[in-house]
């Protein structure tokens, strides 16, 4: 552990009720000094690449709020979930409803700066266009990247509706973009 910089970790439920407190991932302290930090939750709100069901950008706010009753100590398993590591909300990174463009530079340049400290991030979106300034900021530190995606389709189109960046393309454009080691990712 080091001694230098605090260990963050949830707040007691014994000393601060689940229900009160400025809302932050499982009760985790909202921290912008990455310093010591191992693992950043970090808000995504966004879905202005979305076509049809929005409301994603809601996801972050929605999560927060479910993740109030996480409990430190896992019984069931006996492991102590943030013993080992020092997790902290780093709070939402500041898109512009309405313009992708905009907002993919500041998800990516967010992203960026908690990969640069050496601190894993956690997002919580958002729409699934996100991806692509995600991969674009992982590529930047670590290169392509190996990608195992989850889900009922497969976000390869080129464009949708004239449309090149929605949640229906990243992956294509990931691909496109040299983002992605194909050889070693699956889509299931």
């Amino acid at each position: 552990m080091d001694k230098k910089h605090p260990r963050y970790g949830p707040a007691d439920s014994l000393t601060s009720p689940r229900f009160s407190g400025i809302r932050t991932y499982a009760r985790l302290p909202h921290v912008t000094d990455l310093a010591g930090v191992d693992v950043a939750i970090i808000g995504v709100p966004f879905d202005t690449g979305g076509t049809y069901r929005v409301g994603a950008r809601f996801g972050p706010q929605a999560i927060r709020a479910a993740s109030a009753l996480i409990r430190p100590y896992h019984t069931g398993s006996g492991v102590a979930v943030f013993e080992t590591q020092s997790v902290v909300d780093y709070g939402d990174v500041p898109v512009v409803p309405g313009y992708i463009e905009e907002s993919y530079k500041r998800i990516e340049a967010g992203l960026v700066e908690v990969l640069k400290a050496g601190v894993i991030p956690i997002d919580l979106g958002g729409d699934h266009s996100i991806a692509l300034p995600e991969l674009r900021a992982l590529h930047k530190i670590h290169g392509p990247v190996a990608l195992v995606q989850l889900d009922s389709h497969s976000d390869t189109i080129d464009s949708y509706f004239g449309m090149p960046h929605t949640h229906g393309t990243p992956f294509y454009r990931a691909v496109n973009e040299g983002l992605i080691d194909t050889a070693h990712s699956s889509q299931v």
